[in-house]
């Protein structure tokens, strides 16, 4: 069975999440307007991929990695051809050959699955296929999926992880103008490795069915340009199955009422704003749990554009999915499930000194404990630790009647906390990150010594906000203007004169206001000197939503900073810390102008 979909209603990072917890088997395919990628699952574990770039294959991987000779590849390539229809792909062949160990062999397939993967997180559009029916390569190499999963198989959630990582720090590294090296320029360049040349001709050059897992780049089943015959990928249908696979001796009423339930609590594709993945993800949950009702309920209704949601029942996998959290700067809280076993990370013992060792190594990240409600001492226990808050988990032996509505009250709370604590510990990260700027700021408006030193430094403030602003420098009867930026040309250009601008104090104004009181003046107007003089010479912006920033010193208004939206629409401006600046800068210029006449030679 075939189904496709669209990555505008599904984002991709979603998509390869379900795979994972509903133990799906089969191609996933991702085609674009740059072309097709494809990722091979086999029970929810990554078993291979198909790079976007044909030249990019897990051969130049290994090699580009020193974890494969290039002679050695030469031989397993010679091997395979020989083989015929019997031939193994190529990783196979060199673990037969005793040419590639076990751990290199994951080594490199993971990597070739996280460049795979980071092309595709940042895509917005295009259309995906799964197709669940049993893969077998092409006539001349039938080898099944299960000997792939035997071979190398890895955890899709690792491997996500990783790939949101490594996307972070590329995009991270572009933005600073650093130059990123394509996938090509590191792993592609293996097409003609040493000794490959004959004498006389060359050997024709290495294909990406050559270098590649050839199961997997030479499918027998091709996907038609169009897909009249597939399914419409379906999340609820998928949810459907995997709750018939953990729900057993729940009649299927009670199945359904959850499937609906954990569909209509997924956040829509269309209400995250875009990619779903790009800068915004601050958060992720990472849930310790063995239980899959827990684990995909969770994961499935906690999802939301900036949030990451992982499940582990690892000690080791645990300690992963965190510390790539730190490393990704996304804040990171940990879930503890219920301990109802004896063994694995879920034992009583176990929780408590898990709990201990985060408390030590990252004091800072906070944790949820699920514990079963007349197990007070547990819960009593769990505060004592430092757990942030310890939620009763419903229970299918104290009330198996009610179960399912449990869950959904459970489900429902689970998310709203959830939900309320991130937004509380970003709200915390913004404040604290905006009195660090300042903090910044007003240290370098200190180190200033000369006046107009001190306007462009405050204008260059304002702008940071602000698409179009001017500074205006006060005189008997009007406001000259004296830099500019964004107005005349975009703001990358720097400040430009303004002496052309000039607004008239002899009439009454929002600006002759803002002059006299000498205090902020930020909101809507339609000030008639306002369209008159400054909109009639620079042109009206999208909103009539300025601010006006007055600096004084010496007890008197000596400059105002104009500042509009230009053509953006209205977005938040930080009024306080600018009002902070200006009454910083006022002091500093103050400063300077006593500093001078201090210096001035004395008059004999």
């Amino acid at each position: 069975m075939a189904f496709t979909g669209d990555l505008e209603h599904l984002h991709i990072v979603d998509i390869i999440q379900l795979l994972n917890t509903t133990r799906k088997s089969g191609t996933f395919s991702v085609r674009g307007s740059r072309g097709e990628s494809r990722l091979i699952f086999s029970n929810g574990s990554l078993v291979g991929a198909s790079h976007l770039n044909n030249k990019v294959c897990i051969g130049g991987v290994l090699i580009g990695m020193h974890a494969l000779a290039p002679d050695d590849l030469k031989k397993a390539l010679e091997i395979q051809k020989k083989a015929g229809k019997d031939r193994k792909p190529l990783i196979a062949t060199l673990i037969g050959l005793g040419k590639l160990g076990r751990d290199d062999a994951a080594k490199g397939l993971k990597k070739l699955i996280e460049i795979t993967l980071v092309e595709l997180i940042g895509w917005t559009s295009g259309t995906f296929t799964l197709d669940t029916d049993a893969i077998v390569v092409s006539p001349e190499c039938r080898y099944p999926l299960s000997r792939m999963e035997q071979e190398v198989n890895l955890d899709a959630q690792m491997v996500l992880m990783d790939s949101l990582r490594i996307f972070d720090e590329r995009e991270r590294d572009r933005q600073a103008g650093k130059t990123v090296p394509s996938d090509e320029e590191m792993f592609g360049g293996m097409s003609s490795p040493a000794g490959m040349e004959e004498t006389r001709e060359r050997t024709p050059v290495i294909t990406a069915d050559d270098l590649g897992l050839e199961a997997l780049d030479r499918l027998e089943r091709k996907i038609p340009e169009i897909l009249p015959e597939h399914e419409i990928f379906d999340p609820a249908e998928m949810h459907r199955q995997k709750m018939r696979e953990i729900m057993e001796g729940f009649s299927a009423e009670e199945q359904e009422t959850l499937v609906s339930f954990l569909e209509g609590a997924r956040t829509p594709r269309s209400a995250r704003g875009g990619a779903g993945r790009q800068d915004g993800r601050t958060g992720g949950l990472i849930l310790c749990s063995d239980d899959e009702l827990m684990k995909h309920s969770v994961m499935t209704v906690c999802k939301a554009d900036d949030l990451l949601v992982f499940a582990t029942d690892g000690e080791e996998d645990l300690y992963h999915l965190l510390d790539q959290c730190l490393r990704m700067k996304v804040l990171p809280v940990v879930v503890f499930d219920n301990p109802e076993t004896s063994e694995r990370i879920l034992s009583r013992e176990k929780i408590v000194s898990l709990r201990q060792q985060m408390r030590e190594r990252h004091p800072g990240v906070s944790i949820i404990q699920l514990a079963s409600l007349p197990d007070y001492s547990f819960m009593l226990r769990s505060f004592h630790d430092g757990v942030r808050a310890v939620f009763p988990k419903p229970s299918k032996a104290a009330g198996r009647t009610t179960f399912v509505q449990d869950t959904i009250r459970f489900l429902e709370s689970f998310k709203s906390y959830v939900r309320d604590f991130f937004r509380e510990q970003q709200g915390i990260a913004a404040m604290n990150g905006q009195a660090g700027t300042l903090r910044e700021k007003i240290a370098s408006l200190r180190d200033l010594r000369e006046p107009s030193a001190v306007s462009l430094a405050l204008l260059q403030y304002v702008s940071e906000t602000f698409e179009r602003s001017v500074s205006f420098i006060v005189r008997p009867s009007e406001l000259a203007g004296e830099k500019s930026l964004g107005v005349y040309a975009g703001k990358e250009q720097g400040p430009l004169p303004a002496a052309g601008l000039k607004i008239p104090l002899t009439r009454p104004s929002v600006f002759r206001e803002a002059m006299e009181k000498g205090r902020l003046f930020y909101g809507e107007t339609d000030d008639e000197v306002l369209r008159e003089h400054l909109f009639g010479q620079i042109g009206a912006p999208l909103r009539r939503t300025i601010i006006l920033l007055p600096m004084k010193s010496r007890g008197k208004t000596v400059m105002v900073i104009y500042g509009d939206f230009g053509k953006s629409d209205v977005s938040p401006a930080q009024k306080d810390s600018l009002a902070i600046l200006a009454d910083q800068a006022g002091l500093v210029a103050e400063n300077a102008f006593y500093r001078r006449i201090l210096n001035k030679p004395a008059v004999k």
